[in-house]
């Protein structure tokens, strides 16, 4: 049966530190793929778990709150080709994406502002689209759908500061009803609120359904 993922590991910290460090020296935000393998998790019955075994930062723009990765680069493209081949060759593959939403706040200490929690936001809409996006690049494999694929594996981690003022790791994935409202291009996020999203306008050009939503 299919199921997310249940857990994602380092295989060490110097993957981690690694690409934190550009963050360190700069203070711009970070993005990077993570490469490893989809192994059995043994603390849940049928559990899943992501094994990170490198991370590979493709070209991108980023300031210290932004960040955009040239998805369109054409050289780019042709390396990411590369690095997916050599991750194949070594019985890895690309299993999420990472990206760090870092704020300072005391720079001697080394601490970092709390700014995701349950009053203000886990995930902004435009990263739920985004990992959506992400998702439906990489289906899962399943020999009982007739297309071939149902849902998703790939997983997203956000690098931010936790209620310690820490620097902390938190993992995510969009549920298939959001990956197909995310493929159907119905979402879109707002300008003003980034934890809201709305639901696109029909158009003599696209037909969007009506979108509900329940409290449960």
């Amino acid at each position: 049966p299919y199921r997310h993922v249940d857990n994602i590991m380092f295989e060490n910290s110097y993957i981690v530190e690694n690409f934190l460090n550009y963050w360190r020296s700069t203070g711009h935000q970070r993005v990077g793929y993570l490469y490893g393998r989809y192994e059995v998790y043994g603390d849940l019955p049928l559990g899943i778990r992501a094994t990170i075994l490198a991370i590979y930062e493709p070209a991108q723009e980023s300031s210290k709150d932004f960040v955009r990765i040239l998805l369109n680069d054409q050289s780019e493209i042709e390396r990411l080709r590369i690095v997916d081949e050599i991750a194949r060759k070594l019985q890895m593959q690309r299993v999420g994406w990472i990206f760090t939403d870092l704020v300072p706040d005391n720079a001697q200490q080394g601490t970092v502002k709390f700014l995701r929690n349950m009053e203000t936001h886990f995930l902004s809409a435009q990263e739920c689209i985004t990992a959506a996006y992400f998702q439906n690049l990489h289906p899962n494999p399943c020999r009982y759908a007739s297309s071939g694929f149902f849902g998703s594996k790939f997983v997203t981690i956000c690098v931010t500061g936790d209620a310690n003022n820490q620097i902390h790791m938190e993992g995510y994935q969009v549920s298939n009803q959001g990956m197909t409202l995310v493929r159907d291009d119905c979402l879109i996020p707002t300008k003003d609120s980034a934890e809201l999203g709305y639901v696109r306008k029909s158009s003599d050009k696209q037909f969007v359904p009506d979108v509900f939503y329940t409290e449960t």
